[in-house]
């Protein structure tokens, strides 16, 4: 009898523990869809890397497989961002690969997973492929306030919680940083823009991940050559390298992708190719307020990067101070 009782309690716990594994809500992605999912998905499928996959890492939340990039030289499938940001390389995961942009749909099928994650940019045409497997939520890549994406998928896979928790603690980042740096930052302008070396053009990126969310976060302005191209909300575009003193402000950011072999050298190098004459056309390199930055770490909208950023402009902020 005590056997039988035990038996039917540990029955009625796994038929709880089931029920709640099994409990649905009904969202609206990026997109308009209205979709029904589950309230704490288990294997999530991410079809973009920064867009996606580095927020699930970045919540820990159950990842069954991913879209992937090829590393060169290597030749060999990585995960943008994540490897950089949190030293995880495909190859030591039991990740499904999902191909460049999820578009490997039969992977995605036999990786059997309950919520898929896709933007609207690449995926709005196979939807109805894509909601034949799982159910099926978009996001979109760009947004005036990058964290939108990011609060919305913490929501859909459960951890919404960990999510309002951390951006608090980022929103008292930046009033405290504000405060401290205030001579330095309050009324100033940047830019930030990486030159395309062999094509004499400069790609302005005006809204780009976490970077430059942390950028006007923390006050700092467009200038007025971007006002006059730009709307706020446009993510930017290519300019004629001729046209690099345009892109002078107090603050210049730039980029450099470690996929391709990149470092920091590669930038300056980058703009004596496109631009010579640049660093002195530059006041912000004058000022030594051209901050380098690896790309990766600088855009993935996680608060890992948020920290990376900070770090780097405060490195900065604290070396003109001592040179004062």
């Amino acid at each position: 009898m005590k056997l039988a009782k035990i038996l039917l309690g540990c029955s009625l716990l796994t038929l709880a523990c089931n029920t709640i594994a099994q409990e649905t809500i009904l969202v609206t992605d990026h997109a308009g869809n209205q979709v029904e999912i589950l309230k704490k998905p288990q294997r999530i499928a991410s079809l973009h890397v920064m867009s996606a996959t580095s927020i699930l890492l970045d919540l820990q939340a159950p990842i069954v497989g991913t879209s992937t990039y090829i590393k060169m030289p290597e030749n060999r499938p990585y995960i943008r961002g994540g490897e950089e940001i949190f030293g995880i390389k495909f190859a030591d995961t039991n990740y499904f690969n999902y191909g460049h942009k999820g578009s490997d749909l039969e992977q995605i099928k036999a990786s059997k997973p309950d919520l898929i994650i896709g933007t609207v940019k690449y995926q709005t045409k196979v939807f109805d492929k894509l909601t034949a497997i799982a159910p099926t939520v978009l996001i979109k890549r760009y947004t005036a306030n990058i964290f939108d994406a990011y609060r919305d998928v913490s929501h859909w896979v459960g951890e919404g919680d960990i999510f309002e928790a951390r951006y608090a603690q980022y929103q008292q980042k930046i009033v405290d940083f504000k405060v401290k740096y205030n001579s330095e930052l309050s009324g100033k302008t940047f830019i930030y823009a990486v030159p395309r070396k062999g094509k004499a053009e400069i790609k302005i990126r005006q809204n780009s991940g976490i970077i430059t969310q942390v950028l006007f976060d923390l006050g700092l302005e467009r200038t007025a050559f971007l006002k006059e191209t730009f709307k706020r909300e446009d993510a930017g575009d290519e300019v004629s390298s001729e046209m690099i003193q345009s892109l002078d402000a107090d603050w210049f950011f730039s980029t450099y992708t470690t996929e391709s072999g990149q470092t920091p050298v590669s930038i300056d190098e980058g703009f004596d190719d496109v631009a010579p004459g640049w660093k002195t056309a530059l006041s912000a390199y004058q000022n030594n307020q051209f901050i380098r930055l690896n790309r990766e770490k600088a855009y993935s909208p996680t608060f890992v990067s948020v920290d990376y950023v900070l770090d780097a402009l405060e490195q900065r902020l604290l070396e003109n101070r001592t040179k004062k």
